[in-house]
């Protein structure tokens, strides 16, 4: 395996922990710089030789070193998440701009999605910055994800200009359409059933994957993530786990369908809809 790849996976790693920070803290409004880390359970600091992500966890079989109480395997778990995210987009994209850009939006979505499920919110911490940070490295993203037919509309608006405007334009696009989408159905919904059915959160992080991803691939996040959701509530109906009423954390689905859009997505459609690449 070449060096590049395995530094980058151990990055991710070290990225992973920071974003255990995030979603414990955010969602509880501390900071994610100061203080340090330290036990939930009795608050004593986290030592720097305890704190490397994994091999810590393993080396104090999973408990404080100072009140021994359990901590949560989530905490490796997330660590190894992220990890898996940083080789796989090294091993699609290899040492480019893109990999650098979609492994901000992964570990963005990987922050939304476990605050989501423990919560039920998506912070706008993240949305919103998460946001305004695709739209502005745009230019440094796969242009495949804004290859589509509105963008090369404009293209001929732009004229030479065009291959700087295109990715500016695609990403805005994917940002407007994935939360004015989402937004639309949620109203709908509201007005037919008049109970809320999405919350606002919801359609700011499509806001946020249409922003990297571009407005193809949001739909197909949408498609995808509401699919998953159906499948997960029905089989929770059919093991009596949950029932018709209960409210499942939709981000959580949304999250895992954007992962798979960014890294199989283009090549889906392309499938499905049957054009040459």
């Amino acid at each position: 395996m070449p060096i590049e790849t395995v530094a980058y996976t151990l990055l991710g790693l070290l990225v992973g922990s920071f974003l255990n920070v995030c979603i414990y803290r955010i969602p509880l409004g501390k900071s994610i710089v100061f203080p340090g880390s330290a036990c939930p359970d009795c608050g004593r600091p986290v030592r720097p030789w305890d704190n490397i992500p994994v091999l810590s966890y393993l080396l104090l079989r999973g408990k404080c070193r100072a009140c021994r109480r359990p901590i949560s395997p989530r905490y490796p778990a997330v660590e190894l998440l992220a990890a898996l995210a940083f080789f796989v987009s090294i091993r699609t994209w290899g040492l480019s701009s893109p990999t650098l850009v979609n492994s901000l939006f992964l570990a963005a979505v990987i922050v939304l999605v476990f605050t989501d499920y423990d919560h039920r919110i998506l912070p706008n911490k993240i949305t919103i910055p998460g946001t305004i940070a695709g739209i502005v490295l745009s230019p440094w993203q796969d242009p495949a994800f804004y290859q589509d037919n509105v963008s090369m509309a404009a293209a001929s608006l732009f004229g030479n200009a065009a291959p700087a405007a295109l990715p500016w334009v695609g990403s805005v696009l994917g940002a407007a359409i994935g939360g004015g989408l989402l937004y639309a159905v949620g109203f709908a919904y509201e007005k037919l059933r008049r109970r809320q059915g999405l919350g606002m959160g919801d359609v700011k992080m499509m806001a946020l994957v249409g922003a990297f991803l571009g407005w193809p691939l949001a739909l197909l996040t949408i498609f995808a993530g509401s699919l998953l959701g159906t499948l997960v509530g029905i089989f929770l109906i059919l093991f009596r786990k949950s029932n018709l009423q209960t409210k499942l954390a939709f981000g959580v689905f949304l999250g895992v369908a954007s992962a798979l859009a960014a890294f199989r997505g283009l090549d889906f459609l392309v499938w499905y809809l049957g054009t040459p690449r």
